[in-house]
């Protein structure tokens, strides 16, 4: 709030010292939205010119590889940006939840007509690392095994990376949301992020591209299969809403919210699963609205 070079520095500082910690990453996100949510889109752009700046600096000097400063500006500093001028316009925090899955199918859209075969690609970057891990002592699986995980992770990693994509930019938005509530209307991001509704069209897309993923299709449809992680992220956050929702109308404990966030920590794809179907659910059933009446 004090400058943009000021909030360029930290967001830089944070997204350098993610290379060691990358959950750091995500707050450089929220210095970007809360910037953008403040100042106006005008500023927070010039705010991301200043983190990409410094950052490209820092790159040179301690890695030698200024280019991994594009990388970033592309999968988590622009997409942020771009969320968050959704909310700026829209006040709609489910529009700019949307919009960051917007951000993801395009990612997938981009790498499917760049690369003619995706899996392919994948295989190819990811066969030396499985190779080097093989021949560690520990490694347990034979030879066949560790080759169908790899063909496994090329097939998962287009979606995997677009999901990252927008779990990024969506968290990178609730965090500069949080910030700028606590700064200048105490309570109110609260109330907002629990009653955030992602509609119909959206849960009925998301429930189709669940059921493509079960059948044979799956594999044909290699394009729509991969949407599917990114609107996972969407629906999982809503999830998580209806939880918090749920445990302040019903005026439940608080271990109820510690207890689900260390199962995401231990059991991530499945709870992302649940809470992604609870909030699909969530559009035909309104269970924050039971919670309220019950």
């Amino acid at each position: 709030m004090q400058g943009r070079w000021q909030a360029g520095v930290a967001a830089a500082l944070l997204s350098a010292a993610a290379m060691m910690l990358p959950p750091l990453n995500y707050l450089a996100s929220g210095v970007i939205a809360l910037t953008t949510l403040r100042m106006g889109p005008g500023e927070g752009a010039k705010v991301v010119t200043a983190t990409l700046v410094v950052f490209t600096l820092l790159a040179w000097f301690m890695l030698g590889q200024p280019w991994v400063a594009g990388l970033i500006l592309l999968t988590s500093w622009l997409p942020v940006f771009l969320a968050t001028l959704a909310l700026g316009f829209t006040r709609s925090l489910a529009t700019a939840v949307l919009a960051s899955s917007g951000l993801g199918i395009l990612t997938i859209l981009l790498l499917h007509l760049l690369v003619p075969d995706l899996t392919g690609w994948w295989r190819e970057m990811i066969e030396p690392f499985m190779a080097s891990l093989s021949e560690q002592p520990g490694w347990q699986l034979g030879q066949a095994e560790t080759a169908e995980m790899t063909d496994n992770l090329a097939t998962m990693m287009t979606g995997l990376i677009a999901a990252g994509v927008t779990f990024n930019a969506v968290i990178g938005l609730i965090i500069g949301r949080a910030w700028q509530s606590q700064l200048f209307n105490p309570g109110a991001f609260g109330d907002e992020f629990r009653e955030l509704q992602l509609g119909r069209p959206a849960a009925i897309l998301t429930a189709l591209l669940m059921g493509l993923t079960l059948t044979p299709l799956s594999d044909s449809l290699r394009l729509l299969a991969d949407c599917l992680p990114v609107m996972l992220v969407a629906f999982g956050m809503q999830g998580l809403a209806i939880v918090h929702a749920i445990v302040k109308y019903r005026q439940k404990s608080k271990a109820w919210l510690v207890t689900m966030y260390v199962l995401l920590v231990l059991m991530l794809p499945q709870m992302v699963m649940m809470l992604a179907t609870l909030g699909v659910l969530d559009q035909w059933f309104n269970f924050r609205k039971r919670s309220k009446v019950e």
